[in-house]
């Protein structure tokens, strides 16, 4: 299936930055890489060629979340390029990063500068929404689509654990009970069928949260997490939308979807029964099915 290539250009001569392969990927998500970006190795994974599809994690997750979109997105025709944001995945977790929403913006910003990146399809998950959605209202002219998945950007009720895990101390005390039996707790709940949480996906959420500084960067990124800015300026948003949302989805009510729905001016809602928090994740095959007929649909 041919697509129209994306024009890739250098927007700013001062940025340095380098690609260098490296090892901490999954077998499904392609070629692995860093990306040196003022000062910051940042992981992400790539594979595919032609128009841009830029992927960005929710909360405590990195490119893996994204292990079903890669490969089929890179065979219908596209680039797919997945990154663990600061502090996420296997990406430095530097102290002087800003780790609020404009500042995770400004970083994506950076990055597709480092990729030569003119307009991108983006796809987000969860609080990875935030920044994306952010980025979109300060460059229109960079966004060509969104793809939201169970996706962050209006105020909502949190469940108790993580309104806890955002007190002082709180969350720091949190980090000396990260293990296997926590994470899957906390995966069981983002799934509609617990079946499908494994120990493979399990080992994997909590492999990074173990490394130095990780966890508390997560802290300061929930912390930092207020969506008044992107709340207030979705209307000004006309990149088309796809807005794919869990049914069942504990954390964010589907009812949220239609919020967006109606912020949004060109979004369109697609709900999956038996689904929670992540489409992506635990229907994988609707969801490329919807976000690849979106994109077919749109000309991108």
């Amino acid at each position: 299936m041919r697509r129209k290539r994306v024009v890739y250009f250098q927007r700013y001569c001062d940025t340095a930055m380098h690609t260098a392969p490296c090892q901490n990927s999954h077998p499904n998500l392609g070629s692995c890489h860093t990306l040196e970006v003022e000062g910051i190795s940042i992981h992400f994974v790539s594979e595919g060629k032609g128009t841009l599809v830029f992927c960005v994690h929710g909360s405590q997750s990195w490119a893996f979340t994204w292990r079903y979109q890669v490969k089929p997105f890179a065979e219908a025709g596209y680039q797919v390029v997945a990154i663990d944001l600061p502090g996420n995945g296997y990406s430095a977790a530097p102290s002087h990063h800003d780790y609020s929403v404009a500042g995770n913006s400004r970083l994506i910003s950076r990055v597709l500068d480092g990729l030569h990146a003119q307009q991108v399809v983006f796809v987000a998950s969860s609080a990875g929404g935030l920044p994306v959605l952010d980025f979109a209202i300060r460059h229109p002219e960079r966004t060509g689509a969104l793809i939201l998945s169970s996706t962050c950007g209006v105020h909502h009720s949190l469940p108790g654990l993580w309104n806890l895990v955002r007190l002082p101390l709180v969350g720091e005390a949190a980090r000396l009970f990260l293990n296997p039996p926590l994470i899957r707790k906390n995966l069981v709940e983002a799934f509609a069928d617990p079946q499908k949480v494994t120990a493979e996906i399990v080992e994997a959420y909590l492999r990074p949260l173990l490394r130095p500084g990780s966890w508390t960067t997560n802290l300061r990124t929930e912390r930092n997490s207020d969506p008044t800015f992107v709340e207030q300026h979705l209307k000004d948003i006309h990149s088309p939308a796809l807005i794919i949302w869990g049914q069942e989805d504990a954390w964010h009510p589907a009812t949220m979807a239609e919020v967006f729905h109606r912020q949004l001016p060109q979004a369109e809602v697609e709900i999956l029964s038996n689904c929670g928090h992540l489409p992506h994740e635990e229907q994988p095959e609707s969801f490329n099915q919807l976000a690849l007929s979106f994109l077919e649909r749109i000309g991108k």
